[in-house]
């Protein structure tokens, strides 16, 4: 069996004479004995010693039983073709060799940063991703994202955060859909539930009689006790059920207190005695612990 028979699956060797157009400045050290080469042909001349410490899989390659006595000598004169591209084989040396990390702000390559980390097992770098997914850049703008890749890996209190981000999101639209199948199912099946767990709790509390007198089966002015037909009541609780799906994110936040129809149904009156219906501070407060019983994150 040939020598590189024996080397972990991803990796290519050919001799160094072969040339490439181009070295990579931060990795191009004259006294390196390891040169790498990523899939456009940039060559990263580093040390052997560095990449058994940070990873797994070259620290496995390096010590297989060599099958040419000469071989470990002559790793220094090959080259390793790797399949990941300039970018993704810079963050992974910079990240675990103490250089300046690389500027985490695009998803898409945080997630290709972490693939090779996990390909080529270098624990130090995706200590790096999970701190990095959680910053606000990442965290505010792919809650879904972040919360998949939480999940996958078992990062519960990542996960939970970024469940809870989800909460104002329209899980229909467009964009989050795009999202969605970024995450696994089972993970998703609970993120769905926690979107459907708040919007039955918010609906049933809008209907609750106990909450709100507008919902007793026989409602009557607090005043002057003529029988009523709460109409106005009955419209805002059809604009906010809809919110709760459409626009959670005014649930979230609150900004639905601001509405018209809120203004509107505390100033609704009695047509008999002209006295208002509904107690401003008092329906405001119960609208507002409503809101504050919703779950806001995922059960594991």
């Amino acid at each position: 069996m040939s020598t590189t028979a024996l080397l972990p699956a991803a990796a290519d060797y050919t001799d160094s004479s072969v040339t490439s157009s181009k070295t990579h400045p931060s990795f191009n050290d004259a006294n390196a004995d390891i040169s790498l080469c990523s899939s456009e042909g940039t060559i990263f001349r580093t040390h052997s010693l560095s990449l058994s410490l940070a990873s797994g899989w070259f620290r496995s390659m390096f010590s297989l039983p060599q099958c040419m006595s000469s071989h470990k000598l002559a790793v220094s004169s090959e080259i390793i073709h790797l399949a990941e591209s300039s970018g993704v084989i810079a963050g992974l040396l910079s990240s675990s060799s103490g250089q300046p990390i690389p500027h985490l702000d695009s998803f898409e390559y945080v997630e290709e940063l972490l693939y090779a980390a996990e390909k080529y097992d270098m624990p130090s770098v995706i200590s790096i991703i999970r701190l990095a997914i959680m910053s606000p850049l990442l965290l505010d703008a792919h809650p879904i994202r972040v919360y998949g890749i939480a999940s996958a890996w078992g990062w519960t209190a990542e996960a939970k955060l970024a469940s809870t981000k989800t909460i104002g999101w329209d899980l229909l639209s467009s964009s989050a859909i795009k999202d969605l199948n970024t995450v696994d199912s089972r993970h998703l099946t609970a993120l769905l539930l926690l979107h459907r767990r708040r919007r039955d709790m918010f609906r049933a509390g809008l209907d609750s009689p106990v909450l709100f007198y507008a919902n007793a089966p026989c409602g009557r002015c607090p005043n002057c006790q003529k029988e009523l037909v709460h109409v106005q009541w009955t419209h805002m609780k059809h604009v906010w059920s809809n919110a709760i799906e459409q626009s959670p994110a005014a649930v979230v936040s609150k900004s639905i207190l601001q509405h018209q129809d809120v203004h509107q149904l505390l100033g609704t009156t009695c047509q008999d005695c002209a006295k208002k219906l509904y107690d401003p501070e008092g329906t405001v407060a119960k609208l507002n612990e409503l809101m504050d019983r919703l779950p806001t994150v995922v059960e594991f």
